[in-house]
C-alpha cells in the first residue's frame, strides 16, 4: 500500500467522507439551517487552505489557466455542496449519499471522451450497473415524515453531476497545478458563494445559535 500512496489517500478520503456524510444532518436536526451550515463549512476551509499554502511555501499557482481551473473546480464543488444541503432537507442521507458516491462514473465518461482514456468492457459494465442503481434507489414512495416528494432526487442528481465533472477538471488541473493551489481556489469559491447561501436562508424560522448549531 505504501508503495502506492494514492491508494492510502483514497482510503483516508473514503473514511473522512463517510464520517462526514453520517454527521452532516446533525446541525439541521439541532435547529441550524442547512444554508447556514454551508457557510460554516466554507469558513472551516480557510485554516485548511492556509496550511496547504504553507506546505508549498506560499507559492500559489496564479497564472490564468490555473485560476480558471481552480475556480471551475471550486464552483462545481461548492455549488454541489449547496445542492447537497437542499437534497438532505427533502430526503434522507441514506438515499442521497449512495447516489452522490456514484459521481466517479461521470468522471470516467468525461475522461474517455475528452482525455481519450481507455475503458474496458468491465468498466462500462460497472458504470451501467451504478447508473441503474441510482434509478432503483430513487423508486421509493414519498413519505412526508421521511421523504418529501421527489425534489431530493433532483438536488442529489445535481450533486452527482457537479462532483463528477469537478473530479474530471481536478484530474486535468493536477497535470499542471499543485494540489495545494487547487484547494486554495476551492476554498475561495466556497467563500464567494456564502452570500447566496445566506440569502437562501429563511431567517423567520427559529435558529439555534448555541454551540450545537454552528
Amino acid at each position: 500500500m505504501f508503495k502506492k500512496p494514492w491508494l492510502l489517500y483514497a482510503l483516508v478520503t473514503t473514511l473522512f467522507w463517510g464520517t462526514w456524510g453520517a454527521l452532516i444532518e446533525k446541525p439541521e436536526q439541532a435547529g441550524f439551517p442547512a444554508t447556514l451550515g454551508y457557510i460554516v463549512w466554507a469558513i472551516t476551509m480557510i485554516p485548511c487552505a492556509l496550511v496547504a499554502l504553507a506546505l508549498i511555501k506560499w507559492k500559489l499557482d496564479h497564472d490564468v489557466r490555473s485560476i480558471i481551473y481552480g475556480l471551475t473546480i471550486g464552483l462545481l464543488g461548492a455549488g454541489g455542496q449547496l445542492a447537497l444541503f437542499h437534497a438532505l432537507v427533502e430526503g434522507p442521507a441514506y438515499l442521497v449519499f449512495p447516489i452522490i458516491s456514484l459521481s466517479p462514473s461521470v468522471t470516467v465518461i468525461f475522461s474517455v471522451i475528452f482525455l481519450k482514456e481507455r475503458a474496458s468492457k468491465r468498466h462500462w459494465l460497472g458504470i451501467a450497473l451504478s447508473l441503474t442503481a441510482i434509478l432503483l434507489m430513487s423508486m421509493l414512495k414519498p413519505d412526508d415524515t421521511i421523504i418529501k416528494g421527489y425534489l431530493w432526487l433532483g438536488f442529489a442528481t445535481m450533486v452527482f453531476l457537479s462532483w463528477g465533472i469537478q473530479a474530471f477538471f481536478m484530474k486535468k488541473a493536477n497535470m499542471t497545478m499543485k494540489a495545494e493551489s487547487i484547494f486554495f481556489y476551492m476554498m475561495l469559491s466556497g467563500i464567494l458563494l456564502t452570500p447566496i447561501a445566506y440569502l437562501m436562508t429563511d431567517m423567520s424560522q427559529e435558529i439555534n445559535w448555541s454551540f450545537k448549531g454552528p
